[in-house]
C-alpha cells in the first residue's frame, strides 16, 4: 500500500502519494470520516446508509453508495492495478473497512500516543509520559470529525473522543505538575478550564500551577471561581479533592511545593513468562487486532476466547498477550490450566505462574491478590473450558486489583458480567464459484497456512492453476482448523495433495499423529473433539450423538421432532442446543428465510455421526430422520411450481443435503422403498431446476426397477420424475419407456392430470426427435384435455411453438410463444416464465428483430437469478449467444458458448437434433466472423468461466449498455399477476 495520511482530528485533509487530495463531496466526506472513525473493522451497508441520508434514503441508496465508496479507493489507493481490489478500502461481507496503519491516521496515532505515555508513566519515564501526551493533545486542530457533528448517530462516539482529549489534557497538566513545569501550565489551564468549567481535575490542576508559581491569591481566586460555577450551574459543591486542595493553599501547605525530580523513578521488575513462539502466527491478522482492540478501545478487563476444539485458541492469546504485554507496566503471566483436575486447584497455578513462593498455611488466592493489587498486568488462564466452577477465583482477583486484565481461552464462556466474549470461527475459506486466481487464492487465510505449514515438510511446495482446486476443497474439506490443517500439512512429506483429499473424503480420522509435541487432547482432531465431549451430560451428549444424523445445517424443528427419545419442543431444543453451543460443538444462527438453523463443521458432525453408530438408537434416529424430510418434501415440493416458488427452492436447496441423505437412507438395506418412491415423485422438479441430477437419476432408476409390484397411485409420480432426469440427461430411449409406463400408472390410479403431464412429455421428447408429426397430435391432444393443469397447457402450447419456430413459420411461431409467456405469467413459476421467454427471444431473433430479443433473454435470465436455480441457465446463455452474434458481437458470443457448452459437458446435459443444428450454426457464424485465432483465444476464455462467472459478465454487459439499472444488486424482476383464485393448480398433478 501507498504512503496514506488522513487528519480527521480537525477539518478532513487527506494526502496519498505524497499528493494533498482534495475530499469536496459533502456526502463522500462523511463516508470517509465514519470509516475513518471505525477504522479496521467493518462498517455496515445499513449503517453507512443511515449515516448518509438519516431515515431518508434515496430509492437506490446501495448505488449511490458504492459510487462514493469506488471514488474513494481511487483517492486513496492511486496506486492500485487497474482491476486489482482495493487494500485500503475493501468490501467485506455486509459492509466496508478501512485498512490504516497507525501512522497514517491521526485518531490512531492519538490512541497510540495516549497508551505510549501511559505506560511511560507507569514505567517511571514522567518526562517520557509527558512527550507522548503532549504529542496526543496537539493531533487536535479544532473539533474532531466536523463532517459528522450534525449527525445525531455518531454523537456518542464524538462525545466519547472529546472526553478522551481532555482525559488526556488533564493527565498530562499533572504528569508536568509532577515534573515541576507548573510555569509553563498556568496559560494553558486557565484557557481550558473557562472552555470547560465543570472539570474539576482541570480546576485542580490550574490552582496548584498558580500556587507553585507564587500566585496564592490567584490561586484562592481560582478555587472562589470554581465554587461559584458547581454551586451555581450544577447545585452542588466541589468535591473533597479541590476543597482540601483549597484548605492546603490557605495554609501554605508544604506538600504543595513543586518536587525535585529528574523524571524517573524505580521501575519494579515486570513478569514476562509467555511460552516462546514455535511458529508464526497465520492468517489471523484481523483476529489478533480485534482482540488487542478489545482492550484498548472497550477498556475491557475480562475477554474470553472461545472456539470449537482446533481452531487456535491458545495460539491467538498467545500472539495476543505478546502485544498487549508491550503496552502493560508490569507485563503478563501466562497459566496453563490443560494438565489440572479440580478447581481447587486453580489458586496455586495462579501463584506458581506468577512467580511467588509457596506460603505454607496462606491461601494461595490471597497472596496472588495482594500481589496483584497494585500492578497493571495481563493474566492469562489458557484451556479454562473443564475448570469452569473455578469462575470466583476470576471474579475475586478482578474485584481486588483494579489494574489487571484476564484473557482465558475455553471452549465456553465463563459466564461473568464483566467478561467479553470473542468467538474464535475457522479460519476464511476460499469460495469454490467463483475460483479464485492463485495469487487471490495464496492471500486466503486457511489457503496460507496449509502453504506454510506445507513448506514446512514439503521446501517447495506452492499453489499453481493445477492444483488450485485441489487445495480448495482441501481446506473446505478440513473446516478451516488450524489444528486439522497442521496435521493434514504434515502428511504431505508422503502424499500428493490429490491423495490427501481423497483419504480426507473418506474420514478426517485419516489424519494420524503428526507431532509428538502436542498434548494428547490435540494429537488428532478426533483428540480435540473428545475433550469437547466429556465435558456434556448425558442428555447433552445423547443430543449430540443424534445431530450426526444431519448432513447439512437442521433447523431447529428439524432437530426437536428427529433427535431425542421423545419428539421435544423447540423450545426444548433450544435448552439443549445452547448447552451444546457453550461448548463450542455448534454454532446456531437464522438463515435468510428467518429459520433457526444449527450449524457443525465436518469434523463435529462425523464425530457425532460415529458416535450415533455406536448408539443403540441409530437405525430408529435414522427412519425418524427421513420420515421428517419426506414430510418437508411433500409440504414445499407442489409450491415449487407456483407464486411462492423462490421460498420454496431455497429451502428445499437449504436442505438437499438431508434430503438426499435421507434417500439414501430409504434405498439401502435398511430403508423403505415406499419412502423413497415417494422422495422421487416429490424432489424430481427440484433436481431439475439444481440442473445436477446424474446421481438421482441412477438412484431413481435402480429404485423403480426393483419395484414392480408398487401401487400406481404410489409408482406413477416416481416414474415420471425418473424418465424426466432421464431426459435431461439425454437418455431418451430409456426415458420414453418410463414416460409411457408413468402414463399408465397415472391413468390407472385415475390421476387424469398426471396422466396429462405425460402425454406432454411423450410430445417434447417426440419434438426433440423431430418427429413433429407425433408432437403435434400429442400436445393437442393435452390441450384438449379437461384435467389438464394450468403448466401442462402452457408446456403444450410451447411445443407447438417451436415446431412452427423449426417449420420456418415465423408468424405462428411468434404468436404461440407470445400465448405461452401470456399464459405463464399468472402462474408465478420463474422456470416456466424463462423458458417462455426465451422461446418468444428465439422468434424473434429470427424476425430480425435483435434488440427485442435481448431485452427478453434479460428478463429470462433476471427471473432464473430471482429464483437461484442455475438448471436451463445454459439455455439462456446460449440463446443470448445467438443474438449477440447477429449483432456482431462476436467474441462476446464465443465466451458464453464455450461456458455453457463446458457445463454440458461438466454434467452430461446433451443438446437435441434441432438445438444442436441451432448453437452449431451460430457457433459457425461466430469463427467466420472471428477468425481462428480470436475464435481460440475467445472459446478457451469461456470455457475456463464457471456458469456463475458468465452470468456475471452478461449483467456487466447489460449493465452498461443500461447504466441506470443496478443488475447484480437487484435482477431483473418478473412481474407477475396474481392468478384467479377459482383456477386448477398450476402443478402437473
Amino acid at each position: 500500500m501507498g504512503a496514506l495520511w488522513i487528519r480527521a482530528l480537525g477539518p478532513l485533509e487527506v494526502v496519498a502519494g505524497g499528493t494533498p487530495v482534495a475530499v469536496r463531496a459533502a456526502q463522500q466526506r462523511i463516508v470517509l470520516a465514519c470509516l475513518a472513525l471505525r477504522a479496521n473493522s467493518v462498517v455496515t451497508h445499513d449503517f453507512l446508509v443511515e449515516s448518509l441520508w438519516s431515515g431518508n434514503p434515496p430509492a437506490k441508496p446501495g448505488a449511490q453508495l458504492q459510487v462514493y465508496v469506488a471514488n474513494l479507493r481511487n483517492m486513496l489507493d492511486p496506486d492500485r492495478s487497474k482491476g486489482a481490489a482495493s487494500l485500503r478500502l475493501a468490501s467485506r461481507s455486509g459492509g466496508y473497512v478501512l485498512t490504516i496503519a497507525e501512522d497514517e491516521l491521526d485518531l490512531l496515532q492519538f490512541r497510540e500516543h495516549i497508551a505510549a505515555g501511559e505506560l511511560a508513566v507507569q514505567a517511571g519515564d514522567l518526562a517520557g509520559g509527558a512527550e507522548s501526551l503532549r504529542q496526543a493533545v496537539e493531533l487536535f486542530r479544532g473539533h474532531a470529525f466536523p463532517d459528522l457533528a450534525d449527525i445525531e448517530l455518531f454523537r456518542p462516539e464524538l462525545d466519547e473522543l472529546e472526553d478522551r482529549r481532555l482525559d488526556a489534557y488533564q493527565d498530562l497538566a499533572e504528569v508536568e505538575l509532577a515534573l515541576g513545569r507548573h510555569g509553563r501550565l498556568v496559560g494553558e489551564l486557565q484557557t481550558l478550564a473557562a472552555q470547560h468549567p465543570y472539570r474539576e481535575r482541570l480546576w485542580a490542576s490550574l490552582v496548584l500551577a498558580l500556587y507553585r508559581s507564587d500566585r496564592q491569591a490567584d490561586a484562592l481566586a481560582a478555587c472562589r471561581d470554581a465554587r461559584q460555577v458547581f454551586r451555581e450551574e450544577l447545585g452542588i459543591d466541589p468535591g473533597s479533592r479541590l476543597q482540601l486542595l483549597e484548605r492546603s493553599v490557605l495554609q501554605q501547605d508544604a506538600s504543595l511545593a513543586a518536587p525535585t525530580t529528574n523524571g524517573h523513578r524505580r521501575i519494579r521488575q515486570r513478569l514476562d513468562n509467555l511460552p516462546a513462539e514455535l511458529t508464526p502466527l497465520v492468517g489471523r491478522d484481523a483476529e489478533l487486532a480485534e482482540v488487542c482492540s478489545l482492550y484498548r478501545s472497550e477498556r475491557c478487563r475480562l475477554v474470553t476466547v472461545t472456539g470449537a476444539g482446533g481452531t487456535g485458541k491458545t495460539r491467538l492469546a498467545l500472539a495476543a498477550a505478546a502485544q498487549l504485554g508491550e503496552r502493560l507496566a508490569d507485563g503478563v503471566g501466562w497459566v496453563n490450566l490443560a494438565p489440572l483436575t479440580q478447581t481447587q486447584q486453580v489458586p496455586a497455578a495462579i501463584t506458581a505462574a506468577l512467580g511467588l513462593q509457596d506460603r505454607a498455611g496462606e491461601d494461595p488466592l490471597k497472596v496472588a491478590a495482594r500481589f496483584l493489587r497494585s500492578r497493571r498486568l495481563l493474566l492469562v488462564l489458557d484451556n479454562f473450558e473443564h475448570l469452569e466452577e473455578a469462575w470466583p477465583v476470576v471474579l475475586d482477583m478482578l474485584t481486588a486489583a483494579p489494574g489487571l486484565r484476564i484473557m482465558a481461552t475455553s471452549r465456553r464462556r465463563l459466564g461473568l458480567r464483566a467478561e467479553y466474549e470473542y468467538e474464535l470461527a475457522p479460519l476464511a475459506l476460499p469460495p469454490f464459484d467463483p475460483p479464485l486466481q492463485p495469487r487471490v487464492l495464496r492471500e486466503v487465510p486457511a489457503v496460507k497456512l496449509l502453504l506454510a505449514r506445507g513448506r514446512a515438510v514439503r521446501p517447495h511446495f506452492e499453489l499453481d492453476h493445477g492444483n488450485a482446486a485441489v487445495l480448495t476443497r482441501l481446506c473446505h474439506r478440513l473446516d478451516g482448523l488450524p489444528l486439522a490443517i497442521e496435521l493434514a500439512a504434515a502428511q504431505l512429506r508422503d502424499h500428493s495433495e490429490t491423495e490427501l483429499l481423497d483419504d480426507l473424503e473418506v474420514s478426517l480420522a485419516a489424519l494420524p499423529e503428526a507431532f509428538r509435541d502436542l498434548p494428547d487432547r490435540q494429537r488428532t482432531v478426533t483428540a480435540t473433539i473428545e475433550w469437547s465431549y466429556q465435558l456434556l451430560d448425558e442428555t447433552e451428549r445423547q443430543l449430540f450423538d443424534q445431530l450426526g444424523v444431519f448432513a447439512a445445517d437442521p433447523t431447529v424443528a428439524a432437530v426437536s421432532r428427529i433427535c431425542g427419545s421423545t419428539p421435544a419442543t423447540e423450545a426444548e431444543a433450544e435448552d439443549l442446543l445452547t448447552g451444546l453451543a457453550h461448548h463450542s460443538l455448534l454454532r446456531r444462527y437464522t438463515d435468510p428465510a428467518g429459520a433457526k438453523r444449527v450449524s457443525m463443521l465436518h469434523s463435529i458432525r462425523e464425530f457425532a455421526r460415529d458416535r450415533l453408530g455406536s448408539r443403540g438408537e441409530g437405525a430408529a434416529v435414522r427412519r425418524q430422520h427421513a420420515e421428517y424430510y419426506l414430510a418437508l418434501a411433500e409440504t414445499v415440493s407442489p409450491q415449487l411450481w407456483e407464486r411462492g416458488q423462490v421460498d420454496a427452492f431455497r429451502l428445499l436447496n437449504a436442505d438437499a443435503p438431508d434430503l438426499r441423505g435421507a434417500l439414501l437412507w430409504a434405498t439401502g438395506p435398511d430403508g423403505s422403498t415406499d419412502l423413497a418412491l415417494r422422495l422421487i415423485g416429490q424432489l424430481w422438479h427440484f433436481w431439475e431446476l439444481t440442473g445436477d441430477v446424474a446421481e438421482q437419476c441412477e438412484i431413481a432408476l435402480k429404485l423403480v426397477a426393483g419395484t414392480p409390484d408398487a401401487a400406481p397411485a404410489l409408482k406413477a409420480a416416481a416414474l415420471s420424475g425418473t424418465a424426466t432426469l432421464c431426459w435431461i440427461l439425454g437418455r431418451n430411449d430409456e426415458a420414453s419407456d418410463l414416460h409411457n409406463r408413468a402414463l399408465q400408472a397415472f391413468r390407472r390410479s385415475g390421476n387424469e392430470q398426471g396422466a396429462a403431464w405425460s402425454s406432454m412429455c411423450l410430445a417434447t421428447q417426440a419434438a426433440q426427435r423431430d418427429d413433429s408429426d407425433t408432437a403435434q397430435r400429442l400436445a393437442g391432444e393435452v390441450l384438449s384435455l379437461p384435467h389438464a393443469s394450468p403448466r401442462t397447457r402452457v408446456a403444450a402450447l410451447i411445443i407447438l411453438g417451436l415446431l412452427a419456430l423449426y417449420a420456418g413459420d415465423i408468424g405462428r411461431a411468434l404468436d404461440l410463444c407470445r400465448e405461452c409467456v401470456e399464459r405463464a405469467r399468472p402462474l408465478g413459476d420463474r422456470s416456466l416464465l424463462g423458458n417462455t421467454l426465451v422461446n418468444l427471444a428465439d422468434s424473434t431473433e429470427q424476425s430480425g428483430d435483435y434488440d427485442t430479443a435481448e431485452q427478453l433473454l434479460y428478463e429470462a435470465l433476471g427471473a432464473a437469478l430471482e429464483l437461484g436455480a442455475q438448471g436451463h441457465v445454459e439455455a439462456f446463455l446460449e440463446s443470448i449467444a445467438g443474438v449477440y452474434a447477429a449483432q456482431h458481437r462476436v467474441e462476446e458470443a464465443i465466451r458464453l458458448l464455450a461456458a455453457a457448452d463446458a457445463y454440458r459437458s461438466d454434467r452430461g446435459l446433451p443438446l437435441y437434433p434441432a438445438e444442436q443444428r441451432r448453437i452449431e450454426s451460430i457457433i459457425t457464424k461466430a469463427r467466420a466472423a472471428a477468425g481462428p485465432i480470436r475464435f481460440g483465444l475467445a472459446w478457451a476464455g469461456g470455457e475456463s468461466l464457471t456458469l456463475t462467472q458468465v452470468v456475471h459478465e452478461v449483467l456487466h454487459v447489460r449493465q452498461a449498455s443500461n447504466p441506470g439499472e443496478f443488475i447484480n444488486d437487484d435482477p431483473v424482476r418478473p412481474t407477475f399477476d396474481r392468478p384467479n383464485e377459482s383456477a386448477v393448480s398450476a402443478a402437473p398433478w
